[in-house]
């Protein structure tokens, strides 16, 4: 996994670390819910993988991350520091897609 710092436009959050105002994805019946997000500047997506079956989040641009696999019950967290546009997929099950829109703050 990739691993980014505050600097950067995305940074992974540890579980124990994921603010309390987090907004939530699940993952579910194969899919991600909602599947399209609008969120601002400096806000942390926490996904839930809800499925029996292993899933993740790999966000191809504007640099790669790829979370681990997770198991039913297991997170995943990214703080979104930048405005813009971030797609992603279930690397295993790339038909599976999510899409984020982060607003500048204000």
């Amino acid at each position: 996994m990739n691993v980014a710092v505050a600097a950067d436009a995305m940074e992974v959050i540890a579980a124990d670390a994921v603010p309390a105002d987090a907004v939530h994805v699940d993952i579910t019946k194969m899919k991600y819910a909602p599947a399209k997000l609008e969120v601002e500047e400096g806000q942390t997506v926490l996904w839930t993988n809800n499925d029996a079956m292993p899933h993740n989040v790999q966000i191809a641009n504007p640099f790669k991350i790829a979370g681990n696999m997770l198991r039913a019950g297991q997170t995943f967290a990214i703080k979104f520091n930048q405005p813009g546009e971030y797609a992603y997929t279930c690397t295993p099950h790339p038909f599976m897609k999510g899409s984020i829109t982060v607003k500048p703050k204000g």
